[in-house]
């Protein structure tokens, strides 16, 4: 499993961002739109290829994981973006886009609302859903 330490921002990003997209147990194609725009929002300078390397690499992490463990290495994720991030930024760009993604498909499921609330908790943000 990959050390969250050794992450770059973008890869803590992609990696948070899988773990929402696999709370329902799925990933759509509307949600993997939504993690695209965030990460090009988030981080202009990436490359395309590189971001969707990591995209795989944190599927194949998270898929083995239960839920438990996917909430607790959502959270430990938390802690590094907080560290990339100014308050600013989490609250008006990361937050929003955390959102966008939950709702990405149209449904947003328990499981996804409790990991937006980890993230709330852990970041120290207010992140508003429409679901």
């Amino acid at each position: 499993m990959n050390n969250q330490q050794e992450m770059t921002p973008l890869e803590a990003v992609t990696h948070l961002f899988t773990c929402l997209q696999l709370a329902d147990g799925r990933m759509d194609f509307e949600e993997r739109e939504a993690w695209a725009d965030a990460i090009t929002d988030l981080f202009p300078d990436h490359t395309e290829r590189r971001a969707v390397e990591f995209m795989q690499d944190a599927s194949r992490t998270i898929l083995l994981m239960d839920s438990f463990g996917r909430r607790n290495y959502a959270i430990g994720l938390c802690s590094m973006i907080k560290g990339h991030f100014s308050e600013d930024d989490l609250q008006n760009k990361f937050g929003p886009r955390v959102a966008s993604l939950v709702e990405a498909d149209g449904m947003v499921f328990s499981s996804e609302k409790e990991m937006v609330e980890d993230i709330e908790k852990e970041l120290g943000i207010s992140i508003i859903l429409d679901g």
